[in-house]
């Protein structure tokens, strides 16, 4: 089966859906399906990325290109759709295409590719003002019922799209994935706290630093840049805080070493992250860490165990209970790490293989 992945986005190799986009593919590819990964720029940036995804430098089944999307100082979809439609001419047919991005759905339907959908959240609830939501709800819907299958990372996703654009077809449930476990629990009864991801200006962060500040327990902050950790500092009293700078993929254990949670603040009230699940939570899991998070519906379609705590929300108090509460126990670090066996980018090609009809 000869697949298509259409990312008609400039890669960035920094992003989570793009860590999910791309090891997904890998995941296909080495399961013996015929993958080609189509972005719309970010050549260099999109092979360093697989070189932090994949075990090989090349992979046999895996064909990542990247097209143009600018003509002189413009930028636009419509340049990426002419050259996309050049270069299908060059290619073999593809069977089917796959999609998270709502603007791939019209230049598939154009080229008359059946596609698969894959939503990982609802883009019209995050969409701001009446015209352009209105606007967006069109193109959503008309993305949806375009689609010849749907896929949804999470069952609490797939119920709401349905009630939002009264769609008749069922969803295929396909969570997220993450890397193989690593062969014993690196996380420690006295190591401190951990966060691994992105800080953006701190806000999300708040309750959780003031916690630590409040209980002095030690807290761990890894990602964001030095500018981004600064900005940080000036709004919040971060003192006896760690940070260390955003780390590569393969870095990342060695960045988790010794921890005794991971810690995942997201705020679930964002529209765009009501039904994620991070990458971090993966991560953590793969490493065997025990888990402290906010309430994240994409959990209810994970059969999560004890080894995964959830705190009622991102707030100051909140995070103050978690944290004096918590007790470390190496059974349920073991639990997580064996969890993430279960949980894997293969498993995920699997069940995509499954959606395919392979």
């Amino acid at each position: 089966m000869r697949v298509i992945y259409l990312h008609p986005e400039e890669w960035t190799g920094r992003l989570g859906r793009e860590v999910h986009v791309l090891s997904t593919c890998v995941a296909l590819a080495e399961s013996g399906i015929d993958v080609t990964l189509v972005t719309a720029g970010g050549e260099s940036e999109l092979h360093g990325h697989l070189l932090d995804v994949a075990d090989a430098a090349e992979l046999p089944g895996l064909h990542p290109v990247a097209l143009s999307r600018t003509l002189g100082p413009l930028q636009s979809t419509s340049i990426f759709s002419r050259d996309f439609s050049h270069w299908l001419q060059t290619q073999k047919p593809f069977d089917l295409a796959v999609i998270t991005q709502l603007k791939a759905g019209p230049l598939l339907t154009q080229e008359r590719i059946p596609y698969v959908y894959e939503a990982h959240e609802i883009y019209t609830q995050a969409t701001e003002g009446h015209s352009r939501q209105r606007a967006m709800h069109k193109l959503e819907g008309q993305v949806l019922n375009g689609a010849a299958l749907h896929v949804a990372t999470s069952a609490p996703l797939a119920v709401a799209l349905t009630t939002w654009f009264g769609l008749s077809r069922e969803f295929s449930i396909v969570p997220s994935g993450g890397r193989s476990p690593l062969g014993e629990s690196i996380s420690t009864a006295d190591g401190p706290f951990v966060y691994c991801g992105a800080i953006g200006d701190g806000s999300e962060l708040t309750g959780l630093i003031q916690a630590a500040q409040d209980t002095k327990l030690p807290l761990k902050i890894v990602g964001g840049t030095e500018e981004e950790w600064d900005l940080v500092a000036r709004k919040l009293d971060v003192g006896g805080i760690e940070w260390q700078p955003r780390v590569h993929l393969h870095e990342i254990p060695e960045a988790l070493s010794c921890a005794r949670a991971g810690l995942i603040p997201t705020n679930a009230a964002a529209p765009l992250l009501e039904y994620s699940c991070p990458m971090k939570f993966f991560e953590y899991a793969r490493c065997g860490l025990p888990i402290l998070t906010t309430p994240l519906a994409a959990l209810q379609s994970l059969d999560i165990g004890p080894w995964c705590t959830e705190i009622p929300s991102s707030s100051r108090f909140a995070w103050k209970e978690a944290l004096k509460g918590f007790r470390y126990e190496r059974a349920q670090a073991d639990a997580a790490r064996a969890w993430a066996g279960e949980h894997t980018w293969a498993r995920r090609a699997e069940l995509m293989k499954h959606v395919f009809g392979c």
